[in-house]
């Protein structure tokens, strides 16, 4: 059986979402405050919301975005069926992230993971 990208990124991004309990600081990645500091940079956000339905997660999202307004943030990717917001930020966008205990778990570098080593699934 071969995986998607797809699939094993949103399982990966369902285990990090799980790592922050709801009312905690959101956890921001100690790569991603470095990298903020020279300018834009790629991160995932992972967001808390109750349930897995896709209304529940595009109000979350809808939500984060609407604060983020008038920051440098841009959106790269939104998911309909994961908590997460992929997203290009910049250091007031990364400040206005920590301010949203309610509604953000995590803030993590948007990194490409390879799945093997290149040898076949078969």
């Amino acid at each position: 059986m071969r995986w998607r990208p797809g699939i094993a990124i949103v399982l990966m991004a369902l285990a990090g979402a799980s790592t922050a309990f709801a009312g905690d600081d959101p956890v921001i990645d100690a790569d991603v405050r470095a990298a903020v500091r020279t300018g834009v940079v790629r991160v995932l956000v992972d967001l808390r919301v109750a349930g897995t339905d896709s209304s529940a997660i595009g109000s979350a999202q809808d939500e984060a975005l609407r604060r983020l307004a008038g920051t440098g943030a841009r959106v790269a990717r939104r998911y309909s069926s994961a908590p997460l917001l992929a997203l290009e930020i910049d250091a007031p966008a990364l400040s206005r992230l920590e301010a949203m205990p309610d509604i953000v778990a995590r803030v993590r570098m948007d990194r490409i993971t390879p799945l093997n080593d290149g040898r076949s699934l078969r």
